[in-house]
């Protein structure tokens, strides 16, 4: 079962097990589940942070804070933040030439 926004999931990085709300929808970079995580609040300490869905080991109660408010300017950005980002610091390698080595002046030689 996958959590979702509200639930209280345990978590565990194989050292440490903790409690924690899932405070957002899953963030999905690959195609690959292990990967997926979620932005959380952990009860015990009261700091906020990401979880990956590999660390849950079990969600403990479904809809535990539905309602669980909090403040963060990273989730307020909309998509032409990442998209001037992307304009800005792409790197595509096989666009620009390779760089000439000290190798290669020895050769002409």
């Amino acid at each position: 079962m996958r959590p979702s926004k509200g639930d209280l999931v345990l978590v565990s990085n194989g050292e440490y097990t903790t409690t924690c709300i899932i405070l957002t929808p899953p963030y999905d970079p690959t195609d690959n589940n292990d990967n997926n995580f979620y932005y959380s609040y952990c009860l015990e300490d009261g700091l906020f942070g990401l979880i990956y869905s590999r660390e849950i080991i079990s969600i403990v109660s479904k809809n535990f804070a539905p309602d669980f408010e909090f403040e963060s300017e990273l989730f307020d950005t909309d998509y032409s933040f990442y998209a001037d980002l992307h304009d800005r610091f792409a790197y595509f390698p096989s666009i620009f030439p390779a760089l000439k080595s000290d190798c290669d002046d020895n050769d002409e030689d």
